[in-house]
């Protein structure tokens, strides 16, 4: 089911659409499959973030202007917050695929998903395909411990081994707001210099106007600019992946109690080694 919905965005707006995807997932009839959302417009983005508190998501307005503050000397150059807009939209990234189980999407508690306006007030789109895949669903849970990194590549690649699924996908998702999924080199001073950098973007700090706590408050807009999911192909039975890359779940807030998806789907179309049509 394909659907292009409309929405009235503010000036450096954030509203949720999470109840509109969920109310297309209920009439779409699908129990398990993908939601995968995208915007047509260069200067939007969608994001997974927390919901509860309007002062964070201004606070991921103001650190995403402050990493990326529009100026008058873009190459392109339209208006400098169109020009701003476009390197924003393109940190934060322009699609998201959900998982759909149940009838219902898989979020976490505090999970919702959010237009980002960097240049409004406009009418945007947004797309929407549910689409059924039968899959194999696995969940695990991880302990983390303050601004760490956990490798959780051979636990994916244990997912798509026994499925038993030799052509399709991956994906991987995880369900909280202060946490993210990175495909990256995973060793242990390749995920440090990430973690070290992704803190010099959004320093732990205590003027955040979401009040929780300092590392609460800068891990919201660090899992919106790191990401919560990722997909990733399977060939011949393996995860397909580069050599020295791995699958890393990045901590913003622990030590905490984490919980991650992973669903491997068969391919509905694919060509057998002989050349053969499969589907």
């Amino acid at each position: 089911m394909f659907r292009r919905e409309y929405i009235e965005t503010e000036f450096k707006g954030y509203p949720s659409i999470t109840q509109r995807l969920n109310e297309l997932v209920e009439e779409s009839g699908i129990q398990e499959g993908l939601c995968i959302v995208s915007v047509p417009e260069l200067t939007t983005a969608l994001c997974i973030t927390s919901f509860w508190d309007k002062r964070g998501l201004d606070d991921l307005m103001d650190e995403i202007d402050r990493n990326f503050p529009a100026r008058v000397n873009y190459k392109s150059q339209i208006t400098p917050f169109d020009s701003a807009g476009n390197v924003k939209a393109a940190a934060v990234g322009r699609s998201l695929t959900l998982l759909v189980h149940g009838g219902k999407l898989i979020l976490g508690s505090s999970q919702g998903v959010v237009l980002l306006e960097f240049d409004g007030p406009r009418k945007r789109a947004f797309e929407v395909q549910i689409a059924e895949r039968e899959m194999k669903l696995y969940k695990t849970g991880i302990k983390t411990r303050y601004m760490g990194m956990c490798n959780m590549t051979e636990w994916v690649r244990s997912c798509v081994k026994n499925s038993g699924i030799r052509e399709g996908l991956c994906h991987i998702s995880q369900l909280h707001s202060t946490a993210g999924v990175i495909l990256c080199d995973a060793t242990e001073n390749g995920a440090a210099d990430i973690m070290g950098d992704i803190e010099k973007m959004v320093p732990t700090r205590a003027d955040f106007k979401h009040r929780e706590t300092a590392s609460d408050a800068g891990g919201h807009v660090k899992t919106a600019l790191t990401g919560s999911q990722i997909s990733l192909p399977v060939h011949e039975g393996e995860l397909v992946i580069g050599d020295r890359q791995g699958i890393v779940f990045a901590e913003f807030d622990g030590p905490r109690p984490r919980t991650v998806y992973a669903a491997v789907m068969a391919s509905q179309f694919y060509i057998g080694q002989n050349g053969d049509f499969n589907g």
